[in-house]
């Protein structure tokens, strides 16, 4: 009797491993410096440029702009997703300080922002973890760009700090951070998991491991990415995964043509970009939770930019209740992106 096996379906959540890389690839930027996690490169800079403020976005990760804040005093600027620029006025930079932008889900052109910073007297540095080959960051003259490879890649950890000015860079730090060798282990069992047709243990070790090894590298002073990570992205990053990404943005949109219980975020975005996935805007927090559910029970897993719980303006705390970002990466194909239509649909018709 022959044994088929039936594999496990399921959107979103962290990568797995292995996976094989299309080429061709893009050529990452030279020279740069190799850290653990994005926010590394971040506190590399204000070490090397001695900064005493940090300029964020007010709408940003919670999580990360906490963990600044005992390093560098952190001021914010009104900045959105629904927007194509920030509010400059509410740039108070002086000199030496630090301004980060944000490519918010790699759909941003960067406008207004190389005009800003001509003549001023601060850094800006941009962050490109959503899209780290988008057109915006391929033709930046910021002083500094990073991206956090975890976002868009399968690695354990990584990240990756340029200049498009060719300024000084930090030198490349040594060691590794605890918790990516966890973080790697969880990707292998997790593709064990997809390709074998599941399994609740096996689920709850990965699980778990990926819950442990991201609190360690939370705790991880800077660091260099792994040999796991290097090795994974040697050559640069597959062209095709974000040909993929983009097309399976576009189809996922237009199946949610007329989608009652949403709207998405943005609907378009920069010639030759990838955004991360398909973001929607619920009309409450009560109906995002719903159909967030819902998506889970059916195997969609989708990820919320971002929790704010720090304080914050009505407006940021407003989005950030209702937001909701489909994963539409190049793990899945046009079908994939159709059953997640459905449920999203049938999930309308419960709130």
């Amino acid at each position: 009797m022959t044994t088929v096996t039936v594999k496990a379906w399921e959107v979103g959540g962290e990568f797995h491993s292995p996976v094989e890389t299309p080429r061709p690839f893009h050529p990452w930027p030279r020279p740069a410096v190799w850290y653990a996690l994005g926010r590394h490169a971040v506190e590399a800079v204000v070490e090397l440029l001695r900064v005493r403020t940090l300029w964020l976005p007010d709408y940003f990760c919670h999580e990360v702009a906490v963990g600044w804040k005992e390093r560098v005093q952190v001021r914010t600027y009104e900045d959105d997703p629904r927007w194509a620029e920030p509010r400059w006025e509410t740039i108070g930079a002086g000199r030496g300080d630090v301004v980060l932008a944000v490519d918010y889900f790699g759909a941003r052109t960067g406008s207004g922002w190389e005009e800003r910073r001509a003549g001023a007297d601060w850094v800006l540095l941009v962050d490109h973890s959503h899209d780290p080959f988008s057109p915006w960051a391929v033709s930046s003259s910021a002083d500094y760009a990073f991206s956090s490879l975890r976002k868009t890649l399968p690695v354990p950890d990584g990240g990756i700090l340029w200049s498009p000015r060719d300024l000084d860079l930090p030198p490349q730090p040594r060691g590794t951070a605890e918790g990516s060798e966890l973080k790697l282990v969880a990707m292998l069992l997790k593709g064990r998991y997809l390709e074998a047709g599941g399994g609740d243990d096996v689920k709850e070790r990965f699980r778990r491991l990926q819950i442990q090894g991201e609190e360690q590298l939370a705790r991880a002073p800077v660091a260099a990415a792994s040999p796991a990570a290097r090795e994974a992205v040697i050559g640069g990053a597959p062209l095709p995964w974000r040909v993929r990404r983009s097309d399976n943005a576009v189809h996922l949109l237009g199946l949610l043509t007329g989608l009652d219980a949403a709207e998405p975020v943005f609907d378009e975005w920069p010639a030759g970009a990838a955004p991360l996935g398909v973001v929607l805007a619920f009309p409450s927090e009560t109906v995002r939770q719903r159909v967030r559910e819902r998506l889970r029970e059916a195997g969609v897993y989708c990820p919320v930019h971002w929790q704010i719980e720090q304080p914050a303006s009505e407006r940021v705390r407003d989005l950030s209740t209702r937001v909701l970002t489909v994963p539409t990466d190049w793990r899945y194909t046009a079908a994939d992106m159709e059953r997640v239509a459905s449920i999203l649909r049938e999930a309308e018709t419960r709130v």
